[in-house]
């Protein structure tokens, strides 16, 4: 049996498996086995399967499964609707719809304050009401489904991994995704570097992929993504490349995932990656002559970079 929220008793929190996944690589929660049912008084052990794997396979996410006995008044156990309440909450009006009602994903580029906060003192193997801080994510009531999606998007690794979920299960023609408050289809927002042409764009950022070389700076002190298909403007081609620093990565929260895996491939045979970066290139051309299509970034949230290509076939160019 699959969850799309459980409780982490580290937390203290009622977490997504991409949240949780999240805070694990950032240090905040241990162990994949500290969750539970979130059924009102049920304390059915839950396990979030994938949570300390640097996923090569994004097809294979993080996701919940229950290993323990469920209480026989559980709403989960009882495929009754479950209502979380939470104290400073919104109004009824921005209550969150459940997953019947709404199909869109909410894409925010800038991760809320509170969402590394420490986890609070708890009584392990106890699930009790939440009592939310004005500080951390206040939601009145969410209604809840045993399946399907519920939270805000934060990062480009997030969109990939719902748009390989929503097509498996064939729901992917209805479904979108909200972008500083504009609603587009999830088919719509991504475009392989090779054959696009410049003059035909969009004016505002969306998210680019195609395969590129994983090369340090020559300063040492960074690292040069460089894709392998170039952009086309009539004639010329412009090389596509992405500088990330050593200090970018550091203050990132989320460092260890994105080290770790830039140094791998760094250090492979072949250092290539299969890379999604959301933004719009900018053209430039060196005193030479050299014609470029640039992206800049400065939050690593807005860039996704595997060891493989994670999309259907058609997609791997």
């Amino acid at each position: 049996m699959s969850l799309d929220i459980a409780y982490s008793i580290e937390a203290e929190d009622y977490l997504d498996p991409d949240r949780a996944y999240d805070l694990y690589w950032a240090g905040i929660i241990s162990d994949k086995k500290m969750f539970l049912c979130p059924g009102t008084d049920c304390s059915a052990q839950v396990t979030c399967a994938n949570l300390d794997e640097d996923l090569q396979d994004m097809k294979v996410v993080p996701h919940y499964r229950v290993y323990g006995k469920h209480n026989e008044c559980c709403e989960v156990f009882n495929q009754i609707p479950l209502n979380l309440h939470y104290e400073n909450g919104l109004s009824e009006k921005e209550e969150r719809r459940s997953i019947d009602e709404s199909v869109v994903d909410v894409f925010l580029l800038e991760r809320p304050d509170s969402y590394y906060d420490e986890p609070k003192q708890t009584n392990e193997g106890a699930q009790k009401a939440i009592i939310k801080s004005d500080s951390t994510k206040s939601i009145k009531k969410k209604t809840l489904r045993e399946n399907g999606s519920i939270g805000n998007i934060y990062s480009v690794r997030t969109v990939v991994s719902r748009y390989i979920r929503y097509r498996k299960e064939g729901s992917l023609d209805l479904r979108r995704v909200n972008i500083q408050g504009k609603d587009v289809q999830y088919k719509s927002i991504f475009k392989c570097i090779w054959e696009q042409d410049l003059s035909y764009l969009p004016d505002h950022p969306v998210i680019y992929y195609g395969w590129a070389f994983v090369n340090r700076l020559p300063s040492g002190q960074g690292y040069q993504i460089k894709f392998k298909k170039k952009f086309k403007k009539e004639s010329d081609d412009f090389t596509s490349t992405i500088m990330i620093s050593d200090r970018l990565i550091e203050s990132y929260k989320i460092k260890k995932l994105v080290s770790t895996r830039l140094q791998k491939i760094f250090t492979s045979e072949k250092p290539t990656a299969f890379v999604f970066i959301y933004g719009k290139p900018e053209q430039k051309e060196s005193k030479s002559g050299n014609r470029y299509a640039n992206f800049s970034i400065s939050n690593l949230d807005m860039i996704d970079i595997n060891y493989d290509c994670p999309l259907p076939k058609e997609y791997n160019k």
